[in-house]
């Protein structure tokens, strides 16, 4: 049984981490795995957008730390630059990266999801971030991202305090946009993602890039957007749509 599976649902992939018996825990092997695993996913032209999930008991606990006492320092230091690149394989994808939590998302498995540009979360969703606990500090973005999603004064709790959101409470402050029965989580997953997979490849490309993009100067972000706007109207998958809405149109009218 893999760590990790792919299943396809049309134009949307499903990534599953895959080791419930460690919350879905990273070994070296199982990061690994995962991180070449998105990479193939990302660059797969026929995917529209992404869900990544764990299990109902457990999204991801971060870096399996019974296999992580084993380690050299290089082995450390090597498998921390896997999970910087896994980071950015999610965060910077051309597609909307969905993460469908159920049960616990602790450590680097919430600095996994934050990565991602949706969170839904099942009922029984934990979030937390135990690093100081371990003598450990937060990392892979998430200093910066989780102060975008939630506000300097929630993250210092998170970080600094050990405090535990359940779902309800994550909802309230930002962390995720939706909160469904744990049964349900995929299935609503899957839905979020196919809206996505609907719109023109490059305008949801061009959109993220434009919201990955650092804080820059107004003029600037004005000129980025309409950059992108004009790279947007080139693409010939627009130019059909806009034909066919035109088409559509026409035919109304003459109706």
């Amino acid at each position: 049984m893999s760590t990790v599976e792919v299943t396809r649902d049309g134009a949307v992939a499903v990534v599953r981490m895959n080791r419930p018996e460690v919350h879905n825990a990273l070994d070296p092997a199982a990061l690994d795995l995962l991180l070449q695993t998105v990479k193939a996913t990302t660059a797969d032209p026929d995917v529209r957008s992404i869900v990544l999930t764990g299990g109902p008991r457990a999204f991801n606990t971060g870096e399996d730390l019974v296999a992580a006492a084993s380690l050299t320092p290089d082995q450390m230091k090597a498998q921390a630059a896997q999970f910087q690149e896994l980071a950015t394989a999610l965060r910077f994808a051309p597609q909307p990266v969905i993460a469908a939590v159920g049960g616990y998302a602790y450590g680097g498995g919430l600095e996994i999801a934050v990565n991602c540009d949706a969170r839904i979360a099942a009922d029984n969703a934990r979030f937390a971030c135990p690093e100081v606990e371990w003598s450990l500090t937060l990392s892979n973005g998430s200093s910066v991202l989780l102060r975008q999603l939630i506000g300097e004064g929630w993250t210092r709790e998170l970080l600094l305090f050990g405090t535990v959101l359940d779902a309800a409470s994550a909802l309230r402050v930002g962390l995720v946009t939706r909160v469904v029965p744990v049964y349900d989580l995929e299935a609503k997953a899957v839905a979020m993602a196919h809206q996505a997979a609907q719109y023109a490849k490059e305008a949801v490309r061009l959109t993220k890039e434009l919201l990955n993009a650092d804080p820059r100067p107004w003029q600037e972000t004005l000129d980025a957007e309409a950059a992108a706007v004009l790279e947007g109207f080139a693409n010939e998958e627009l130019q059909q749509r806009l034909r066919t809405f035109a088409e559509r149109k026409h035919r109304r009218a003459d109706n």
